[in-house]
């Protein structure tokens, strides 16, 4: 954990004085300072690692942690205009909805995305990590006969028992529904509500929600589902913890997330400085050390733990996984949110 500048003895306080606690080097030295907004949870922990430590290490500048993230938080700062973050971690149709308005335009000068997939990159959003929407299963409930696509999680005669997903319209039940439903890949937008909703409904009654991470792993860890919508972050935490669980890796959506900037943030060129780092191969080939989500630059060098290269995307899929349209996401997320509710409460 990075110590907070001594003039503050919380996290909350220190974003708040950052800019008036005094240094070794005084006013100049309080600017030279970062603070990063993460998720909380083992990623963080993850990022601490490989980006927050050595960034300071390196660059001699502070870094303070906050978390977790909350667009409407992000939202009344810049509004108020009164920012204390720097930099925090993002969806990627966040970045694309809000470039310009809430969040900064990222300097390509300073960050070098050259060999970064241009599909996962955007004016205002840098990739920090690629992963997927994964099946994973109990082996102990399938044995020698498990499921093998999203049609057999759906399919509650053949393999019966609770499943599970986040409740929330914009982790993965929404494609996974219709890929499950005959729809290919390549034409799940715009969604089909109707049709998407009636194939949830299917499940309903099999159906545990989960409305955080923790939640998640702890259901994977304790055989409360025999089949989850996972993120394989949280999944290879709990097959290390011990559950008795695997990956189907068939027909995986994959997604990312991003590093953004707040609009207005005094210390942006810190933030940039420290995204640049975020994203070289050593930076993240410690990320993917730490949790089971893929380096997004072609030159970190992948794990030896065979636990988290089970659950990274290192073509296992055999071609079948497809991307996310965050750009679709970008603008429908309200209205997908409201159906979304209203089916769950329904």
């Amino acid at each position: 954990m990075i110590k907070l500048v001594p003039c503050a003895t919380a996290v909350s306080a220190a974003v708040a004085l950052l800019t008036g606690c005094g240094s070794e080097t005084g006013p100049a030295g309080a600017d030279r300072s970062v603070v990063f907004v993460g998720t909380g949870g083992t990623y963080q922990a993850a990022q601490r690692e490989a980006f927050v430590k050595p960034f300071t290490a390196s660059s001699g500048i502070k870094v303070v942690e906050d978390q977790p993230v909350t667009y409407a938080k992000l939202k009344t700062m810049v509004d108020s205009g009164r920012v204390t973050w720097d930099v925090a971690e993002a969806d990627p149709y966040y970045a694309i909805a809000n470039c310009g308005r809430y969040l900064e335009k990222i300097d390509r000068t300073v960050v070098d995305v050259s060999s970064i997939d241009k599909r996962l990159v955007s004016d205002c959003g840098i990739p920090d990590m690629k992963t997927a929407f994964l099946l994973v299963y109990n082996t102990e409930k399938y044995g020698a006969q498990p499921p093998q696509s999203w049609r057999d999680f759906f399919d509650t005669a053949r393999f019966p028992g609770k499943r599970g997903m986040m409740n929330d319209a914009k982790e993965g039940g929404l494609e996974i529904a219709l890929v499950a439903d005959g729809v290919p890949t390549d034409q799940l937008y715009p969604i089909d509500y109707t049709r998407a909703f009636r194939k949830l409904d299917t499940i309903k009654k099999d159906l545990k929600f989960f409305t955080t991470g923790a939640e998640q792993q702890q259901a994977m860890e304790t055989g409360q589902v025999d089949m989850v919508l996972a993120w394989p972050g949280r999944a290879s935490q709990a097959a290390r913890n011990g559950a008795k669980i695997a990956p189907v890796w068939n027909q995986p959506m994959f997604f990312w997330d991003v590093l953004v900037v707040p609009k207005g943030t005094p210390h942006k060129a810190e933030a940039m400085k420290f995204i640049a780092h975020a994203i070289t191969p050593a930076a993240q080939t410690t990320l993917t050390q730490h949790i089971a989500y893929a380096p997004i630059h072609p030159g970190a060098k992948l794990p030896s733990d065979e636990v988290i290269r089970q659950y990274l995307p290192l073509g296992q899929d055999k071609g079948t996984g497809f991307l996310r349209d965050m750009s679709w996401w970008a603008q429908n997320l309200d209205p997908a949110t409201q159906k979304w509710t209203a089916w769950v409460s329904g």
